[in-house]
């Protein structure tokens, strides 16, 4: 058989579509073609969701501004205020100090000092750090400090004293534990109080039960001194001479710790710093224009507004990639569900 022979049988026994199949195909062909959107109105939608990120960020701008001024009118201060003599010798002559702070002058803030309980034996340890105006005001309450000191009976541990663009000095004053109130009360007068502490650790107790174990000690090597007269043998003499020995090096180490917390009780330590003001350009540290404070407020409630925004997207970010996992998913399952209906047609 030849080629073209092979080519007529093949188109005399073509197959013929059924009616069915030509039904479908007509009603297919007979449905409008679906339009495919065109780039601008695609765009369109999105152009309309992609104002919102601008529009969020300046609802943001706005609320921070506005917590900003709202905020702006109030400014914090550090440490307490200084004593009424102190301010009123600024006032008069210009300076922070115009004459050295006697009792009188630091009988107001003496009463709100704590005091040592009389007769009772206490460590009292005070810290005191006060501001000054320049160099020159931080060179006499560094003096006045000391002259404090020995006004009071007391002695200076240690001094250290610095200037330049900035002074500043730290001492260690020990004063009679009676006068130490006093002391906390005059040196708070010799500027601006920046921070103030006070601790008192009551030793009375300490002390009693010192004496009381000295007073053991005492019947025990008088008891062993009757013993050593009494011994019968050498050895037993030579015994009790050994305890002997050891309750007295006992008694001679709690005399001595007596003293030392006795020590402790009768004088009062306390730690003085001076600093200088800061240079601000002759405003008050801290403070400033309203409009700084303003900008200060805002940069500071819009950085927390991107960390809460950043917080939210690392908390969203794990769900939105499943979402648009699933929505992958979905779409190629569908499109392989009309490629095969087509296929099939």
């Amino acid at each position: 058989m030849t080629v073209n022979e092979i080519v007529d049988e093949l188109r005399a026994a073509r197959p013929r579509a059924s009616d069915a199949l030509r039904l479908q195909v007509m009603t297919i062909a007979a449905q409008p073609v679906p339009r495919t959107p065109t780039l601008r109105e695609r765009l369109r939608g999105r152009r309309r969701l992609a104002l919102l990120v601008p529009a969020g960020a300046a609802l943001a701008l706005v609320a921070a501004v506005a917590i900003g001024v709202s905020r702006s009118g109030s400014t914090g201060t550090v440490g307490t205020a200084a004593p009424e003599s102190a301010t009123r010798s600024a006032g008069a002559s210009g300076k922070s100090f115009a004459s050295p702070p006697t009792a009188a002058d630091a009988a107001t803030a003496q009463k709100a000092v704590p005091a040592p309980i009389a007769g009772r034996a206490q460590r009292y340890s005070a810290a005191l750090s006060l501001q000054v105006e320049d160099t020159d005001a931080l060179s006499e309450a560094t003096q006045q400090a000391l002259a404090i000191a020995r006004d009071l009976g007391g002695y200076v541990v240690s001094v250290h004293y610095a200037t330049g663009n900035e002074g500043s000095a730290s001492m260690t004053l020990r004063v009679p534990s009676g006068s130490a109130a006093d002391a906390v009360a005059r040196l708070s007068s010799l500027g601006t109080i920046l921070a103030q502490n006070v601790q008192i650790d009551d030793l009375q107790e300490s002390l009693d039960s010192l004496d009381h174990r000295t007073q053991q000690v005492h019947a025990r090597i008088a008891a062993l001194t009757a013993a050593i007269d009494r011994a019968e043998s050498d050895a037993e003499r030579a015994r009790l001479e050994e305890q002997r020995a050891q309750a007295r090096a006992q008694l001679r180490e709690l005399r001595a710790s007596r003293a030392a917390t006795a020590a402790e009780a009768r004088n009062a330590t306390v730690q003085l710093d001076l600093r200088t003001k800061q240079d601000t350009g002759g405003a008050a540290p801290g403070s400033g224009s309203r409009l700084d404070r303003a900008l200060d407020k805002a940069l500071a409630v819009l950085a927390w507004e991107g960390i809460v925004l950043l917080a939210a997207a690392i908390a969203v970010a794990p769900l939105a990639l499943v979402a648009a996992a699933v929505w992958a998913t979905r779409r190629t399952r569908r499109r392989r569900e009309e490629d095969r209906l087509l296929a099939a047609s």
